[in-house]
């Protein structure tokens, strides 16, 4: 059975490298007749492995152009970022952000100390109460909170059960320092693929609706980071979640805005 299989697949590579030679063939026929013909004022059209050759060589001149027009986009981006970041992360002193694997990214690509963000990877809301109590040891003048990701599956789509979980987080930081400004980032926005992959993360509009409502009861400030990401999937890792160093410094500056950092 094995070896029948083998002899399948050994004949249909034949199979596909012999329309390749075709088509070759055709293309280079079709070269020596145009130019056999050249002066008897025939169309290219007659020729249609000619038509066909004129025509990958338009299409490969467009890529090769789109793809230097996002280059020299991304290096623009990058250089702008950079020249940014030093007064960005000056104005964050004395604020802390809390976060999960998402949030970790601030401290890997080295845009945050470890005395500005306690990140862990698989944080959720309900595992999150010592993550916020060593924050609360920084004495911080200011602090954030991006909790939810992995909430979205954990909770199973129960958008309630990750709010109570979320208020009583809210309750121990209220408890330990009732003045200490809080704002709470929105979930970011994962793309379709990663939909796909698991169904739960189909779930970040309705959990963030949830936390703006959380944020009016309890009057604190929620950080819609949505918009940053629009149009640039480029800026997110293969898996389709997590983030490349490009948005950091943007998604800081927008948490410093919105508290008047």
């Amino acid at each position: 059975m094995a070896g029948r299989k083998r002899r399948k697949r050994r004949m249909h590579r034949q199979r596909i490298r012999g329309i390749y030679t075709l088509l070759l063939v055709m293309a280079a026929g079709g070269i020596l007749i145009y130019s056999g013909q050249a002066g008897s004022g025939k169309k290219t059209e007659e020729y249609p492995a000619v038509s066909w050759i004129e025509a990958q060589e338009k299409e490969n001149v467009k890529a090769i152009e789109a793809k230097l027009a996002a280059k020299e986009t991304a290096e623009q981006e990058t250089e702008a970022g950079t020249a940014d970041k030093g007064s960005v992360v000056e104005r964050f002193e004395g604020a802390v952000l809390v976060g999960d694997s998402v949030a970790t990214g601030f401290l890997d690509y080295q845009i945050l100390d470890a005395d500005s963000i306690v990140a862990l990877r698989g944080l959720r809301t309900d595992t999150a109460g010592k993550e916020i109590e060593k924050a609360l040891e920084l004495t911080p003048k200011v602090l954030f909170l991006s909790i939810g990701l992995n909430d979205l599956e954990y909770c199973r789509g129960d958008s309630g059960l990750f709010i109570r979980r979320y208020e009583e987080r809210l309750q121990e930081i209220r408890d330990a320092d009732p003045d200490l400004p809080i704002y709470i980032n929105g979930i970011l926005p994962v793309l379709p693929e990663a939909v796909e992959k698991k169904q739960a993360l189909a779930d970040v509009d309705t959990f963030n609706q949830a936390l703006k409502q959380m944020c009016i009861k309890w009057k604190l400030t929620y950080i819609d980071n949505s918009q940053l990401l629009a149009g640039h999937e480029d800026w997110y890792q293969k898996d389709a979640v997590h983030l490349k160093s490009a948005p950091y410094p943007l998604w800081l500056a927008h948490m410093e805005e919105a508290a008047g950092l």
